[in-house]
């Protein structure tokens, strides 16, 4: 901030006065107006009002009801290999986001046989070769891959990476998770680290969706902020935290600016760590049902998917606010990648022989290097990857999909290209001659 005064103002050291105590020159103002007003500071007595005012119990902030831990269960086994003279014959799924990295192998029976949920961390490819390799590290001899699947928003860049068979959004994948465990379910709640999902399914088929990216205050990065705020772990006190609350904290549904001032606000006001953070989960659900499912339909069988499940009181939270049942599927975790495996099976002809590379990407070298796409007002900074022994260069990091063209979709589905269409649909007959002469500048054929 000091240099981009200084550079845009165009200052000097002189010029540009940054104070010995700058970041306390509100409470030096304070004192100095108390001395300068002769105010009566004989009597203060603020230390031990301070001190009652922390120890009472009564609290001056609406506080929601108190949570229940839910009697959904968590189950993350894989199923056992039985090693034989073949080789299992499964499909790979991974499922490439923002936060995470999620690479999965299922067998014929669509049961997981080995996973991996790992952080992102902004290196995609790194993330997917250290998934890779412990995968192969713990199955990789007893199995032959027959077929590979993509999702997530670095699906096209994995995809060519590891020579994948097909590449999936992530509500086609998700939704085929889940349907494939149990074809009754109706709705699904699927919140990641960056964006949030909603599915409505009618007979096993998804009949409405939406997808957040917008509000992060219904994510989990939100939540893993907020409790380094608090300095609470995550994974291991916030969920039994929120669950011990008494009397949780409402924060309200809005923006994380406006949820981290009243979070800000109530701890000032003495509000306890286990009511700030039952005040979280709550704010997670009621920004989710507000801000993605709105006003969409709700069923009976609602499946609770993504990393965000892992958080006992926000799916304590879901229940409370809904009043219904929250269902857990097995690895709901990694329902994506499993979901992208699944794809992967179907879409493979009988004989037909995968793209898939093996497993061998995971040693590959690669190149990255860097440019800013100049075609809109985003300035996206484009990764340009430059894999060894092959000619076409790999992108990632664009906000729209410029330069992560599936060239394979359009081969295969030979899908007309609808923009394209419209137009030309729109300038039909504005070339049109009336009576052999041109149409005058302004006029329409007929």
């Amino acid at each position: 901030m000091v240099r981009a005064f200084r550079e845009v103002l165009d200052l000097n050291d002189n010029e540009l006065i940054i104070p010995q105590y700058h970041a306390s020159m509100g409470a030096i103002g304070a004192v100095m107006y108390a001395h300068s007003n002769d105010l009566e500071m004989n009597h203060f007595a603020g230390l031990s009002k301070l001190d009652d005012y922390l120890s009472a119990d009564s609290t001056m902030f609406l506080s929601l009801p108190k949570l229940t831990e839910s009697s959904a269960e968590y189950k993350k086994d894989v199923h056992p290999i039985i090693k034989g003279n073949e080789k299992t014959r499964v499909y790979l799924g991974l499922d490439i986001g923002s936060l995470s990295t999620n690479v999965v192998l299922i067998d014929e029976e669509h049961r997981v046989i080995s996973r991996r949920y790992l952080p992102t961390a902004g290196k995609p490819l790194e993330a997917i070769q250290k998934g890779m390799t412990e995968i192969y590290d713990e199955v990789g001899e007893d199995v032959e891959v027959i077929g590979a699947g993509t999702t997530g928003s670095g699906r096209y860049l994995t995809g060519d990476f590891i020579g994948a068979d097909t590449i999936q959004n992530e509500i086609t994948a998700q939704a085929t998770a889940a349907i494939d465990y149990d074809p009754t379910v109706d709705t699904i709640f699927e919140i990641g680290g960056q964006d949030s999902k909603y599915i409505s399914i009618e007979n096993g088929v998804v009949v409405d969706f939406e997808m957040n990216k917008v509000c992060a205050a219904g994510t989990g990065s939100f939540l893993e902020e907020q409790a380094e705020k608090l300095n609470i772990n995550i994974v291991d006190e916030f969920g039994s935290m929120a669950l011990g609350s008494d009397c949780p904290v409402k924060l309200g549904d809005r923006c994380t600016v406006f949820m981290e001032s009243d979070l800000n606000s109530f701890m000032q006001k003495g509000a306890r760590n286990e009511n700030l953070v039952g005040g979280l989960a709550y704010s997670i659900v009621y920004n989710y049902l507000q801000k993605v499912v709105a006003d969409r339909k709700v069923g009976n069988k609602i499946f609770f998917q993504g990393g965000v499940t892992n958080n006992k009181a926000v799916v304590a939270a879901f229940e409370q606010v809904l009043g219904k049942k929250i269902i857990i599927p097995p690895h709901f975790d990694v329902t994506g990648a499993i979901g992208a495996a699944i794809l992967a099976k179907r879409s493979m002809a009988k004989g037909q022989i995968t793209r898939f590379k093996g497993f061998g990407v995971r040693n590959v070298g690669y190149d990255i290097t860097r440019f800013v796409c100049q075609e809109c007002t985003n300035h996206c900074e484009i990764r340009r990857v430059k894999i060894a022994g092959v000619k076409k260069s790999l992108f990632y990091g664009g906000r729209c999909e410029k330069y992560e063209t599936d060239d394979r979709k359009k081969a295969d589905n030979n899908i007309p290209n609808l923009f394209e269409k419209r137009l030309e649909m729109l300038s039909e007959g504005s070339s049109k001659k009336r009576n052999g002469k041109p149409l005058p500048s302004g006029s329409r054929g007929h």
